[in-house]
C-alpha cells in the first residue's frame, strides 16, 4: 500500500496538503521532539546547581543567633521609615526650587499696568507678597549692596520731599495708597521727568509694613541715588559759606544720635562730618530720619581710619587748626594727663578746628586723644558743667552746645570764613 502511494505521489503531481501529510509521516513526532527538549533543561539545571555547590562549598557561614536576626530586621525598618519622612536635602532642595518658581510665576503673572489719570502716573499694582519688591528692598537694605549700588532708602513725606528738593535721582517708588503720592504730586512728576526709568510699584499694605523700619510706616517708600561727596559739596557752596569747623564723629553706634550730629552739623552749617571706622553707617534708615535731610546738604566723610584723619583737613589751614575734644569722664581725662575747661571758656579758634565727639557707651578713643597732642597747645578738651548726679548729655545736645559756642567765638574774632572744597584723601 505505502508503495503504490508512493508509486502514485512520483508518477504525478500532487497537492500541497499530500505533502505536508506525508511530510509528517516520515518526520519524528511532536510528542518526541517535546520530550527530548525536557530532558535537555533538566540536565542543563542539574549542571548548573551542581556548579553552585561547589562554589558555595568554599565560603564558610558564622553562626547568627535569632537576636542578631531581628536588630537587623529592626534597624532596616526604622531606616526605611526616616527615609520616607525626612527625604534626602538634595531632593527637598530640588522639590523647593521647582515650588519657589512655579508660585513666582504665578505670583508675577497676578501683576498689572494701571494707568492713573487722576494722578498723570503709570504704576505696576503688585499682588501680595510678590518676589520683585523683596529682590528689590533686599538689596537697598544690604550695606554691602547699598554701598555699590549707592542706593539709599527713605520713608515718609517730609524727608522725601527733602531729597527732592535737592534734586537727587530717584530710582523707585513704593506706595500702599494713593492718597499718599497726592501730596507729593508735582515734585513727583518733576523728578520722574529727568529719570523715566524710575520703577513705581503699588503694593499691599501688608508688605509695605514687612520692609518698613517705623512701628507705623507711612504708606510710601522711596529709592534715591545716594548723592556723590562732590555734588554736596558744590551744593553747600551755593547756599552758604559753610564755618571752618570739621566734627569727627568717634565710637558713635546709636543710627539716630549720628543723625541728630548731622542735622546740627547742616544747620550751622559745618564745613563737614568725618565718621570713623566703628561707627554705624550713615545712610541706614534710622540715621537718614534722624539727619531731616541734614545728609543732603553737609559733606560726610564715611569709613575713615584715624590714620587719615589729618588729612581730612585742608592743607593751606593745617598749621593753624585747633583740635577740641568732648570730655567729660574724668577717669579718662587723668589717664590721659590732660585738663578740661568749660566749653564757654574757650579763648581762640584756628584757622580750622576739628571738634571730635564720642559715644555715649564708649566715649572718645585713644587715637582721639594721641590725634590730638600732634597740636600741642591748640588741643582741649572741652567739659560742659552738670547738675549733681548727671554724668553726661546726649551726645547731639553736647556737640550742639560746643558747635554754637564755637561759632560765636568764630565770629566774634572775625576769622575768614573758608569756601574751599573739603580735602581729598
Amino acid at each position: 500500500m505505502l508503495a503504490n502511494l508512493l508509486k502514485s505521489l512520483t508518477s504525478k503531481p500532487q497537492t500541497r496538503y499530500t505533502y505536508e501529510l506525508c511530510r509528517q509521516l516520515c518526520s519524528p513526532s511532536n510528542k518526541e521532539q517535546q520530550y527530548a527538549d525536557k530532558s535537555k533543561r533538566e540536565e542543563d539545571d542539574a549542571l548548573k546547581i551542581e556548579a553552585n555547590l561547589f562554589e558555595q562549598a568554599s565560603i564558610r557561614y558564622e553562626p547568627v543567633t535569632a537576636e542578631e536576626v531581628l536588630r537587623k530586621n529592626v534597624k532596616q525598618k526604622l531606616l526605611k521609615t526616616h527615609q520616607e519622612q525626612h527625604p534626602s536635602p538634595k531632593f527637598v532642595q530640588k522639590a523647593h526650587k521647582q515650588f519657589v518658581k512655579k508660585s513666582r510665576q504665578e505670583r508675577e503673572s497676578k501683576s498689572r499696568l494701571i494707568d492713573d489719570k487722576e494722578l498723570g502716573l503709570e504704576y505696576l499694582k503688585l499682588d501680595l507678597n510678590d518676589p520683585r519688591l523683596g529682590t528689590l528692598m533686599i538689596s537697598a537694605r544690604s550695606k554691602k549692596r547699598r554701598d555699590k549700588d549707592g542706593q539709599i532708602v527713605i520713608e515718609g513725606r517730609r524727608l522725601i520731599l527733602e531729597a527732592l528738593e535737592c534734586e537727587l535721582k530717584l530710582n523707585a517708588i513704593i506706595f500702599s495708597q494713593k492718597e499718599e503720592l497726592a501730596d507729593i504730586k508735582e515734585p513727583l512728576q518733576k523728578a520722574l521727568q529727568s529719570n523715566p526709568q524710575c520703577k513705581i510699584y503699588k503694593v499691599p499694605h501688608h508688605d509695605l509694613k514687612t520692609w518698613s523700619t517705623l512701628t507705623t510706616p507711612p504708606g510710601v517708600m522711596t529709592l534715591f541715588q545716594r548723592p556723590s561727596l562732590e555734588y554736596i559739596v558744590r551744593k553747600s557752596s551755593d547756599n552758604s559759606d559753610p564755618l571752618p569747623l570739621t566734627v569727627v564723629c568717634d565710637n558713635i553706634r546709636e543710627p539716630n544720635n549720628l543723625g541728630s550730629i548731622i542735622r546740627t552739623c547742616a544747620a550751622l552749617p559745618c564745613f563737614q562730618i568725618v565718621v570713623t571706622k566703628g561707627c554705624c553707617d550713615p545712610w541706614e534708615s534710622k540715621a537718614l530720619r534722624g539727619g531731616c535731610g541734614g545728609h543732603f546738604r553737609v559733606p560726610i566723610r564715611d569709613d575713615v581710619s584715624w590714620e587719615n584723619v589729618p588729612l581730612m583737613i585742608p592743607p593751606e589751614m593745617a598749621e593753624n587748626s585747633c583740635v577740641f575734644i568732648a570730655e567729660n569722664n574724668k577717669a579718662k581725662l587723668r589717664d590721659n594727663n590732660v585738663d578740661a575747661i568749660d566749653y564757654s571758656q574757650v579763648e581762640k579758634t584756628g584757622a580750622h578746628n576739628v571738634v571730635v565727639i564720642g559715644g555715649e557707651s564708649h566715649g572718645v578713643s585713644s587715637e582721639a586723644y594721641r590725634f590730638m597732642s600732634t597740636v600741642g597747645d591748640r588741643g582741649k578738651c572741652l567739659n560742659i558743667p552738670l547738675a549733681e548726679g548727671f554724668d553726661s548729655l546726649n551726645v547731639a545736645s553736647a556737640l550742639t552746645l560746643i558747635l554754637y559756642e564755637l561759632r560765636k567765638n568764630i565770629l566774634q574774632q572775625d576769622q575768614p570764613i573758608s569756601s574751599s572744597t573739603p580735602a581729598q584723601a
